[in-house]
């Protein structure tokens, strides 16, 4: 499954693999593991595999190069789905006996077409090792492949979807929780216990799911080993708390794995400071909309009512911040006081101010969609192609200055092949991780200035829907038109977009969406052509 620079690569000479005899696989491996793999080549394996499949189980036996035939194997046994699905019960029993050496040697592309062939086990050997060995970024690429493939909407992968939005759950959230959305609507009844166990894991990462990655992987490692005695001491661990504290709720869903680690008694002065700070802002909230409503309409009313309500949610500080506490309480009085103000403005006004609030607040929440959404044009579209083509000249001049130190990365996207940059596109290098605004103003970039692969520009117009999702709807209007190097990808995306159940599209965006695809033009096409008819 790919070429690699180790030293289990070096070439062996054929005559030294091809003389390995009976007796040497009998000393090397259980005479009964031989005789069932060469029972499963000739009955199982087709004739065009078998050779190499043999040669694989003499190097497994004799561990001579192994990865080298292990890929000369999979090289031909998952060119066709048929031949994965019968491969994959061979490969599993060949290293039965030893799955880290599979781990190492398995290709994410060849996990996913076995899961598309109806097999899973050689994936699902793979990636409990993976996982057990905390390379959460290997299982996030696999959890990413998936996704962007037909292999998710086949029903053995649903296991393994449902294992790594668990697994990922804490680390990796937005990836999780796509694929939690993308198993449901093909788990039965016999997967309810995987489907408990994502949602319990996926509930606890929201939870931290806008803390740092040092800070995601910190709560993992501790939620994973509940048993083990934190001390919870360092300056690590403090701030950890003191994060936490500032997320907790009563009530809260996710929070049970929280509590199974932290000690007894930081959890109960946590719980009854969110208690009281839950009653006083309540309080304060009931006095003040008493008083709104002697002045205002009742849809102010309502609107000042979400906005204080979402206040209050802005979480507790930690048991024992003292002055902390009284920050958060006189924020959320200074945000029922300008709520407040706003009801006397005029009602132009008031939208206004309303507006710039919510998105102010949709934008802390999720930074990613606040860089997209200042890189793309607002209400006014822009309609002639050649406005179109300008706008986009103008936006990728900014976009390059703005990101010159990321120019290599984009360079290398724009003439590469998608296996050449899948770590830097999917969001997975050091440089440009997938939480920063740098990877988000990335995808965007390359969306002005479009890679010349196809595979990569389709593959950039699917990650910049999953992250930003309507933004991404918005850039695509202003990309398709007359002469855009990239509107068949767009339009392709926007299809499979529209066909992909895990997205929940509103009328509008699936109306804007088909305006993409060019559903609408193919109807007007096909009513021309029954009137002419």
């Amino acid at each position: 499954m790919g070429t690699r620079a180790t030293a289990a690569t070096a070439k062996t000479p054929a005559s030294t693999v091809q003389a390995t005899s009976a007796g040497v696989l009998s000393e090397s491996l259980p005479e009964e593991m031989v005789e069932r793999v060469e029972a499963m080549i000739t009955s199982e394996i087709p004739a065009e595999l078998q050779a190499s499949a043999r040669s694989l189980l003499r190097a497994v036996a004799a561990k001579v190069a192994v990865a080298e035939h292990f890929d000369a194997f999979c090289g031909q046994a998952f060119s066709k789905p048929e031949w994965a699905a019968a491969a994959s019960p061979l490969i599993a029993e060949l290293f039965d006996h030893d799955e880290d050496q599979l781990a190492e040697l398995a290709r994410i592309p060849d996990l996913v077409i076995e899961m598309g062939s109806g097999q899973a086990t050689v994936t699902c050997m793979v990636a409990s090792r993976w996982a057990a060995r905390g390379e959460t970024h290997r299982l996030s690429r696999l959890a990413e492949s998936i996704v962007a493939s037909h292999a998710s909407k086949n029903a053995c992968a649903v296991e393994v979807m449902l294992a790594l939005a668990a697994t990922l759950a804490v680390t990796r959230f937005s990836r999780a929780e796509q694929l939690y959305n993308a198993a449901l609507p093909l788990a039965g009844e016999e997967h309810q216990e995987a489907l408990a166990d994502a949602r319990r894991w996926l509930a606890s990462g929201r939870i931290v799911c806008s803390a740092s990655q040092e800070e995601r992987d910190f709560w993992d490692v501790r939620l994973r080993k509940p048993k083990s005695a934190w001390l919870w001491q360092s300056k690590e661990e403090r701030e950890a708390l003191d994060t936490l504290s500032e997320r907790l709720t009563n009530g809260l869903e996710g929070v049970d794995l929280f509590k199974a680690v932290l000690p007894v008694c930081w959890w109960d002065l946590a719980m009854k400071c969110a208690q009281q700070q839950e009653k006083l802002v309540l309080a304060m909230k009931k006095t003040t909309v008493a008083k709104v409503e002697t002045i205002a309409s009742p849809r102010v009313v309502a609107d000042f009512v979400s906005m204080s309500e979402k206040a209050s949610l802005e979480i507790l500080p930690h048991p024992q911040a003292g002055p902390y506490a009284r920050f958060v309480l006189g924020w959320v009085c200074g945000a029922m006081a300008m709520a407040i103000t706003v009801l006397m403005l005029p009602s132009e006004a008031i939208n206004r101010v309303l507006n710039t609030f919510r998105g102010a607040e949709s934008n802390s929440s999720v930074p990613p969609a606040a860089v997209a959404a200042s890189l793309i044009p607002g209400e006014s579209r822009i309609k002639s192609p050649e406005e179109k083509e300008m706008w986009r000249k103008e936006n990728l001049q900014r976009i390059a200055s703005e990101m010159t130190q990321f120019a290599p990365q984009q360079a290398v996207a724009k003439s590469g092949s998608w296996r050449d940059n899948e770590l830097v596109l999917s969001g997975h290098s050091q440089e440009l991780p997938h939480e920063s605004p740098q990877y988000m103003k990335l995808l965007v970039w390359l969306h002005l200035d479009p890679p010349q692969d196809d595979e990569v520009r389709m593959r950039v117009s699917k990650l910049l829907l999953e992250r930003v999702k309507a933004d991404a709807i918005t850039l695509w209007e202003e990309l398709v038109y007359p002469g855009s190097a990239n509107a068949v990808e767009i339009r392709s995306a926007a299809r499979e977009a529209l066909a992909d159940v895990s997205f929940q599209w509103n009328a509008e965006e699936k109306k804007r969406l088909g305006v993409i695809a060019g559903e609408e033009d193919e109807a007007k096409k096909n009513a021309a052509i029954s009137v002419s008819k």
